[in-house]
Formats: structure tokens, C-alpha cells, sequence
């Protein structure tokens, strides 16, 4: 019997966002017995441990050659711009779940992209799924130096709280509304300190990610990640709390490690550990 099929088609945004792109529209697919090919993956896919169980046939013929996936993208392109093939855009918030379930309720190829297709429940329902399927290859942090100091620092009962100090392009993002200095981190690590200690009696050490330099010292219990992003990302997911301004990194990372996270919205320091929260059943 002929199946319907999802190919996504257009990655939106760079690594974290394609990740959470990617997720929801694979969670629908799974949900409702369709077929997924994500045709914008092959950069991507060589980082995690995706095996065969996680393709559908076709789909792992197209990812096992990858000048059968070149050939495969070049029909895809030739199809839509001869109106063969139909494109749905998902630029709009909008329910975009029953837009997809109405277009698929007779079998047929749907070409997809854009930002607001979301499928929280099914991402939920999904999630330790996904957390197998896109678990860093253990080729790329075996023996990571810093991977080693995050398990120093759980095995001598410090709390790890991972920091991503966000710069590059969020001085221009939102007109710079998340953008912050080192001070103000260093103040939410002062406020997020005292509040481990009242609630936990415990220490804590911090672990800092960031997409340029930054001018934080480094000492026993503080270390600042020189890693891939890739790499960064498994990093976070190791840590017990993370912090830092809206980004959908934090959230893959929250996500992937099912650690709790707090996105920083000002410069004001005011943080408790109860505004702290999963990013299951929101994601993205």
C-alpha cells in the first residue's frame, strides 16, 4: 500500500535550529506512519548515532551514497520548480499539524520547510527516542578533557551548572535585547551559587560555552569550553542546570541531557532555581 511522505526539503536557521526543525516534523511522521526523508541532513547526520533501525528504506539508500542524495536533491528542485511536487511553507504560526494531516489524508509527496511546524506532545512522546537516535558519537568526546572535569566535579559532589554566553550575532538580534556583557553573567553565577548552597548545602562549579571570547577567569571551578559545537552541545547536556539568553541551543542541549534550564530575558540577576524547568512538551 502506498505510503504519504514528508521530505524536508529546506533547512531553516544553522545547527541548533535544523536540529529542532528536524525533530518536530520527524515527530509527526513517526506519530502518524509516515514516511521522512530530511534531504538537508547529510552535513549534519556523520556527528550522531543515527544506524539503520532509524531509516526507512529508501531513506537509507539516499544516506548510505551520497551522490545518489546529490542526485535525489537535484530531481527534488528540478520537480518544484516544474510545480511536479508540492511545497508547504511553514512561515506562518499557525496550526501547521492539521494543515500537513489534511494534505496527507491521501497518499502523496509533500515537500516541507520553515520554522513553525510544532509537535510539542509528540516531541515529548518521542523524546528518548530522539535522545538514542541523536546522541553524540562517542568517536568525538572520547577522552575530552573537559567532559573529564564535569565528572570531577559531580564525583566530588559539586552541582555543574553549564553557561552559555551568547554574542556574534545576538548584538544585532532583537536590537540587541540578549545581549549581554561578562558582568551580568558573572552576576547570575554569583546569585545561582548562593541559591544551590541555601537549597542543595552543596557547591557548585560552572562550565561556560560561548560562540566568542570572553574575559571570565578560569580556576578549579570554573572551565570555559574550546570545543566544536557539536561537541558543546553533549557538553551541556552533562551539566545539572544551565543558563543563558534565549537560544534554541540551550534548548537542544536541555532536551537531548533532560536538564533543566533557565533562558536570562535582562540584566537584573533576579533567578531562583524553581524558574528553572525542562524543555520537554516545548520545545523550540
Amino acid at each position: 500500500m502506498k505510503k504519504a511522505k514528508i521530505i524536508l526539503y529546506s533547512a531553516y536557521g544553522n545547527h541548533s535550529n535544523r536540529l529542532l526543525q528536524n525533530i518536530h516534523f520527524e515527530a509527526f511522521c513517526k506519530e502518524y506512519n509516515i514516511d521522512f526523508i530530511n534531504s538537508t541532513f547529510s552535513d549534519m547526520k556523520k556527528y550522531y548515532s543515527i544506524n539503520r533501525q532509524h531509516y526507512g528504506r529508501f531513506d537509507y539508500i539516499l544516506q548510505k551514497f551520497p551522490l545518489m542524495l546529490k542526485v535525489f536533491k537535484l530531481v527534488l528542485k528540478i520537480m518544484k520548480k516544474l510545480n511536479l511536487v508540492e511545497f508547504v511553507s511553514c512561515n506562518e504560526d499557525q496550526d501547521n499539524t492539521a494543515k500537513l494531516l489534511a494534505l496527507l489524508s491521501t497518499p502523496r509527496c509533500l515537500l516541507v520547510g520553515g520554522w513553525y511546524f510544532r509537535d510539542h506532545d509528540l516531541t515529548k512522546k518521542y523524546q528518548d527516542y530522539f535522545i538514542s537516535k541523536y546522541s553524540l558519537k562517542e568517536e568525538y568526546y572520547k577522552n575530552n578533557l573537559l567532559l573529564n572535569k564535569i565528572n570531577k566535579l559531580k564525583e566530588s559532589d559539586k552541582i555543574v551548572v553549564g553557561i552559555h554566553i551568547r554574542r556574534g550575532d545576538y548584538k544585532y538580534w532583537m536590537e540587541g535585547k540578549y545581549y549581554f556583557d561578562d558582568n551580568v553573567y558573572l552576576n547570575y553565577m554569583k546569585k545561582i551559587k548562593e541559591e544551590i548552597k541555601i537549597k542543595y548545602k552543596k557547591e557548585c562549579g560552572f562550565i561556560i560555552f560561548s560562540n566568542e571570547d570572553i574575559s571570565i577567569p578560569e580556576n578549579e571551578y570554573t572551565h570555559i569550553s574550546k570545543n566544536e559545537w557539536y561537541i558543546d552541545h553533549m557538553l551541556m547536556s552533562k551539566c545539572d542546570f544551565l543558563l543563558g539568553p534565549v537560544s534554541t541551543f540551550t534548548m537542544w542541549a536541555s532536551y537531548i541531557g533532560k536538564v533543566k534550564f533557565f533562558h536570562i530575558n535582562d540584566d537584573s540577576s533576579d533567578i531562583d532555581l524553581d524558574s528553572f524547568a525542562y524543555c520537554i512538551g516545548r520545545l523550540g
